[in-house]
């Protein structure tokens, strides 16, 4: 298992790459996919990256800036992507919040995807970051 880290430039563009994967082989609804936002704002944590990628799986992909990560994970509907991320806050010893959003329930296309979760982030966590930018 190893996610694959993107830089932030790249997490609208590759959303919507996936989506129209998705639209062209005709699977869009059977398909989800969820994105889960977590931060390290208050530690200073070296080779966080390198960590979140060894458990993370391989179709997994992580964004990160400034230690806030979004994690896009494929085939992944609400509920698995509920359990990934409590795990994560679990592991880092911080408080639970549903920082989470899944195509197609939530959007049909990476700036509506992106704009509920920062929205999400904001309102749960009062973080405000530009990797939802």
């Amino acid at each position: 298992m190893s996610g694959i880290a993107f830089s932030k430039i790249n997490l609208t563009n590759l959303i919507d790459h996936h989506i129209a994967l998705l639209e062209r082989f005709g699977i869009k609804d059977e398909v989800p996919f969820s994105l889960i936002f977590f931060s390290l704002e208050d530690r200073k944590e070296i080779d966080s990256l390198e960590m979140f990628q060894r458990i993370l799986r391989r179709t997994d992909a992580i964004f990160n800036h400034s230690n806030h990560y979004v994690v896009m994970l494929t085939g992944t509907d609400w509920n698995g992507a509920t359990e990934v991320l409590s795990g994560i806050q679990s592991f880092l010893d911080q408080k639970p919040y549903d920082n989470v959003v899944t195509y197609p329930d939530d959007g049909l296309d990476a700036k509506t995807l992106l704009h509920k979760l920062n929205n999400i982030v904001e309102e749960n966590c009062n973080i405000t970051t530009d990797l939802f930018q």
